[in-house]
């Protein structure tokens, strides 16, 4: 067997438009415009859009790549090149060996069939004989969870539970090449534990995965080269952390330019308390946004009260670039309070040390009543923060928060 698992070179798709945003690619459509040219009536002109665009890269067998990108930026499409379900405009590509892919809920499975038979069905479309879907019936079952409903159509499925059968079938196909797409985040924490594990397995046999996820962790910890796709071409391709790292400035920057445009208060008009404006600073009291972890930050929330209003909480919450709440933190209403009008009230938040992994994040301010959960006011993205170091996935700490900690053998 080659060396070379996938390769692609300058592939591009393009789809054409019509009124609605229809895509159209179809004979049947391309007949119902001739049909209408020939009795006279008027063809609506059609646009144009290239999902891809000169898309050329090369993987060996054993090799991880992750896919990123905004929504709409051609990673799915890509995807379905891959696993043939669409083809391209223009280019080639090869893929050696079976191909197991799971890119869409509820693909090569009919939903009047029952589980058990969609299994076999399935496993038919991926290159299974059926003396080997009977031979790991079993384990395909028992790793879907879903025993007690294998013989009900899987049109009564939850979207759930359709995943975790298709990702069985498609990671116990004995692949050379998997193809997964984001929806692994529709099953639950330990299933798609699970799926990691299966995932790891399979890198340990030489497979060669291609992995689509908003999930940087995820992106970081499993893949061994990212390709960042952005309007249908390749931004940028390399190992996983300097390209993570660009994807997320791009994003904090696009942020950054959509607040400058939409930072209006969430909060009526005539609302008694309202967020002036949000600052961070280090514990010296000077102004920035990048900190190491284990620093202190201090947030730095100014308000206006036009009378005063009793009760209210303050709140700051973080939340990952994806709009994710990561945790937040509330004062206490009998401890901070507005007992009186106030042109410019400060309050400020003392993190210490600073317990987040390397990355970017955002900082909401909310200020509500916790009787009638009325809000006075809301910033959704009242400030950035960057931390340095490193990403998440490194050999001493996992996922968003650093836990500070001591290891020692004691036996």
């Amino acid at each position: 067997m080659s060396d070379i698992a996938i390769e692609l070179s300058s592939v591009s798709k393009r789809y054409r438009l019509r009124g609605g945003g229809w895509y159209v690619t179809s004979i049947k459509d391309e007949v119902g415009r001739l049909s209408a040219r020939l009795l006279g009536r008027e063809v609506p002109p059609r646009e144009e859009f290239w999902a891809l665009r000169d898309v050329s890269f090369s993987l060996k067998r054993g090799d991880t790549l992750g896919l990123i990108g905004r929504n709409g930026a051609g990673k799915s499409t890509l995807l379905k090149v891959l696993s043939r379900v669409t083809v391209p405009t223009t280019g080639s590509f090869v893929t050696n060996g079976r191909l197991g892919s799971l890119i869409e809920i509820g693909a090569g499975f009919h939903p009047d069939l029952t589980g058990r038979e969609n299994i076999f069905l399935n496993g038919s479309i991926m290159g299974m004989t059926r003396r080997e879907v009977q031979r790991k019936f079993d384990q395909i079952v028992a790793f879907s969870e879903v025993e007690r409903f294998i013989d009900t159509p899987i049109k009564h499925y939850s979207s759930g539970m359709q995943m975790r059968l298709g990702f069985a079938v498609a990671a116990h196909t004995d692949p050379d090449v998997l193809l997964i797409d984001e929806i692994l985040a529709v099953g639950d924490a330990s299933f798609q534990a699970k799926c990691l594990n299966k995932l790891t397995e399979l890198k340990a046999q030489d497979k060669t995965i291609v992995l689509v996820s908003h999930n940087m962790t995820n992106i970081t910890e499993q893949c061994k080269t990212v390709l960042w796709i952005d309007g249908g071409t390749v931004r940028m391709i390399g190992d996983p952390d300097s390209v993570v790292d660009a994807y997320l400035e791009h994003v904090a920057a696009d942020m950054s330019a959509e607040e400058s445009h939409h930072d209006t208060p969430f909060g009526r008009a005539d609302s008694p308390l309202s967020i002036l404006d949000v600052s961070i600073a280090d514990d010296g009291e000077r102004p920035q946004s990048g900190f190491d972890r284990e620093d202190t930050v201090a947030i730095e929330i100014a308000y206006a009260a036009s009378r005063a209003v009793p009760g209210v909480v303050f709140g700051v919450s973080i939340h990952d670039l994806h709009g994710h709440d990561l945790g937040g933190v509330l004062t206490d209403p009998d401890v901070i309070t507005v007992t009186s009008p106030v042109e410019r009230g400060v309050l400020r938040l003392t993190l210490s040390p600073l317990l987040f992994n390397k990355g970017k994040y955002t900082i909401a301010v909310h200020v509500f009543d916790p009787g009638t959960k009325r809000y006075y006011d809301l910033r959704r993205r009242a400030a950035r923060l960057t931390v340095n170091g490193r990403h998440a996935g490194s050999r001493e700490s996992t996922g968003y928060i650093h836990y500070p900690h001591q290891w020692e053998r004691v036996k």
